[in-house]
């Protein structure tokens, strides 16, 4: 039988865990027009509710580009023209999109998988911050005709560019002026995108609505997870709820991992215990334990220590007297010097007080191989 649980891609139909009332939220901003900001962790589900909720939205097209790793003006072109091929991909439709954005040297070519037309920009041609605005120009003259929403992912990743802020000043610009297109924009990494969002200094500032993306209400997620084992005859006891949503942060992405690996590890008809979370943890950490090897290479012993202890003893209170000598660092000013490091590396991040490890898996490896 066919695992029910997926995890690492966008999620949607049977697979989607569906979240009521943000989408409720959502879909009354875009049928208004009103531009949307939506922050949460990686793997907290954004993408997921944005393309399972517009994606159902009848007479709507969405428009979906993914900014991940964007490095140059040219890059967030293609990524744009991308995009518009995936969102219609009808040869006449393509064609009169390039006759728009003919300065930007575009083709059409063939994909070799689906043998669909695919629009691209030359990058040369596009290399300039005012190409963008050639883009969206064109997104805005499609939207006399229908509705579309633009859905920029890992929005924050435009401050990469070496022209980020002109970039950003640009597109501010241009999409103020086009009210009929609401502009949804997703971001992971909390204070780039408060700092486009949020800081007097920004174009964004203030341009958008907020909608943050956090766990999932328990019982309903619970409810979903209890009804996807139940697809082998797997049963899934409170008790064990529980455990999953403590070992995997009460995260969307990893709850679901976790869930991939327990029916991985288990049998039909069984009814699923800590003995076979155990088993499933194992299981992740031999798929992805390399990995987390390299992650701690290059440690320091301090950032180690440091490490270890905010696994063993979580993230709070970590310059007080009980988190040194468990640590076995000598002051305070040792701790945040590896805490800046690990949070520069990625392993963790600052929030609501608090400082956790991005990945909640591997805060079980460091404390089972490292503690």
């Amino acid at each position: 039988m066919t695992n029910p649980f997926k995890y690492g891609c966008v999620v949607d139909g049977e697979y989607y865990c569906a979240r009521a009332d943000l989408a409720r939220q959502l879909k009354s901003f875009v049928e208004s027009g009103q531009n949307v900001v939506i922050q949460g962790e990686r793997r907290m589900g954004k993408t997921s509710l944005v393309r399972e909720t517009v994606g159902r939205m009848r007479g709507w097209k969405l428009l979906y580009v993914d900014l991940l790793y964007i490095r140059t003006v040219a890059d967030l072109c293609r990524r744009i023209a991308q995009a518009v091929s995936e969102m219609d991909s009808n040869r006449g439709f393509l064609e009169k999109t390039a006759k728009f954005i003919s300065r930007l040297r575009p083709t059409l070519s063939f994909d070799g998988q689906t043998g669909g037309p695919v629009l691209s920009v030359d990058a040369a041609a596009s290399r300039e911050p005012d190409c963008v605005e050639v883009l969206l120009n064109m997104i805005a003259e499609h939207a006399r005709a229908r509705k579309i929403c633009v859905v920029f992912d890992e929005f924050q990743d435009i401050l990469d560019l070496e022209d980020g802020n002109q970039v950003l000043a640009l597109m501010r610009s241009r999409i103020q002026l086009d009210p009929r297109t609401p502009y949804v924009f997703l971001g992971s990494i909390r204070n780039r995108m408060t700092d486009i969002f949020w800081h007097p200094d920004s174009p964004f500032y203030h341009s958008a609505a907020a909608l943050p993306v956090g766990r999932i209400d328990d019982a309903v997620f619970k409810s979903f997870i209890a009804a996807r084992f139940a697809t082998g005859k797997r049963r899934m006891p409170d008790g064990l709820w529980h455990e999953i949503s403590s070992v995997s942060d009460g995260i969307p992405g990893y709850v679901q991992e976790l869930c991939e690996a327990l029916w991985s590890v288990s049998e039909p008809s069984a009814t699923l215990e800590s003995g076979d979370l155990s088993a499933a943890l194992e299981l992740i950490f031999s798929r992805e334990g390399d990995h987390f090897g390299m992650f701690v290479r290059d440690l320091t012993t301090l950032q180690l220590k440091v490490l270890g202890g905010l696994a063993k003893k979580g993230g709070k209170g970590v310059f007080a007297g009980e988190f040194l000598s468990e640590t076995g660092v000598l002051n305070a000013a040792s701790v945040r010097r590896a805490l800046t490091r690990l949070e520069k590396s990625g392993l963790i991040y600052y929030f609501e007080n608090e400082y956790r490890f991005v990945n909640p898996f591997f805060k079980e490896w460091v404390k089972d191989r490292l503690g």
